[in-house]
């Protein structure tokens, strides 16, 4: 839908597939993508396993997950107290038990560093806590 939504459509360079996290056999081909983006898409830690069950079905070994991540996920009752203390690690150990291994880790400048145009935007705090984090499925 997001993709309709700004005009994209089906092309040769790239394909379009929704998705529904965590349901089993979601393709109705063998294709797996050579990379998958996710931005700023786990709002609750209850979607880290769907998410990753998903990604990890759609990407072959090998292949590259990149997920941006802001940390703004909503801590329900029951969360495991690990996501609360340090929600960064509790993500990235639930890639792993999908066979995703972080490689790298992107962070944005320190505010203090932001451009004035960056900040004609945004706040100096917008992306505080943010990072991107470039998996390998292994």
């Amino acid at each position: 839908r997001n993709a309709e939504l700004n005009g994209l459509e089906q092309s040769r360079d790239y394909s379009i597939q929704e998705l529904t996290w965590g349901e089993e056999n979601i393709f109705k081909t063998t294709e797996f993508f050579d990379v998958v983006l996710a931005t700023d898409v786990l709002y609750e830690v209850d979607l880290c396993d769907p998410l990753f069950t998903t990604v990890s079905q759609c990407i072959p070994f090998g292949a590259t997950f990149i997920l941006s991540h802001v940390p703004r996920a909503c801590y329900n009752e029951g969360n495991p107290p690990e996501a609360v203390e340090n929600l960064d690690q509790f993500i990235i150990g639930k890639a792993k038990c999908h066979g995703l291994y972080l490689e790298k880790t992107i962070q944005p400048p320190n505010p203090e560093d932001l451009d004035m145009e960056v900040l004609s935007w945004c706040t100096k705090d917008s992306f505080k806590g943010s990072s991107v984090w470039i998996f390998r499925r292994l």
